[in-house]
């Protein structure tokens, strides 16, 4: 069985830098429809937000003879969807748009009013990051809250390199 790949440490200002960045990119989906994702702030009964999973990791990190480090990072976060749906096809429905955001974010073409749309670039992310991957996993549903919401979880991870001098 191969080990799962454990982080060697925490890069504090990726997590500001992706964190923007993330929130500019959710906001430029098409399928948004005059929403917005917000971060880390959710209705007691409706809206979308996003928050980070576990900060920004620094999965591994290379030391040149020339003290340039390279470092490559991962940007984990959940995208929240809380809605008040009771009905099977309304829950279909957020479960459907979680994964077109997912799969638009992974550069992968998703039709929405019957218009094709796909990522064409990530943004840019500077002091020496770039981003060189989205990937993310199937979305799903939790427990309903008390008042009868129930949040639906996309989970998202953003692969990037961070390049310095020390």
């Amino acid at each position: 069985m191969a080990e799962e790949l454990k982080p060697v440490g925490n890069d504090a200002t990726g997590y500001e830098l992706l964190a923007r960045a993330m929130k500019t990119l959710l906001n430029q989906f098409p399928g948004l429809n005059g929403q917005k994702i917000l971060f880390e702030e959710l209705g007691a009964e409706s809206g979308i937000a996003f928050s980070a999973d576990a900060g920004a990791l620094v999965m591994s990190e290379r030391v040149s003879i020339t003290d340039h480090v390279m470092q490559s990072c991962q940007f984990p976060f959940l995208v929240v969807y809380r809605t008040t749906a009771t009905r099977e096809f309304q829950k279909m429905n957020v479960s459907a748009f979680l994964d077109t955001l997912g799969k638009w974010l992974c550069k992968e073409p998703v039709e929405i009013n019957g218009e094709t749309h796909r990522l064409s670039s990530y943004p840019a992310i500077f002091d020496g990051r770039k981003i060189t991957r989205i990937t993310r996993n199937n979305s799903y549903g939790t427990v309903p809250n008390e008042n009868k919401s129930q949040d639906w979880i996309l989970p998202v991870s953003v692969q990037y390199t961070n390049e310095f001098d020390m």
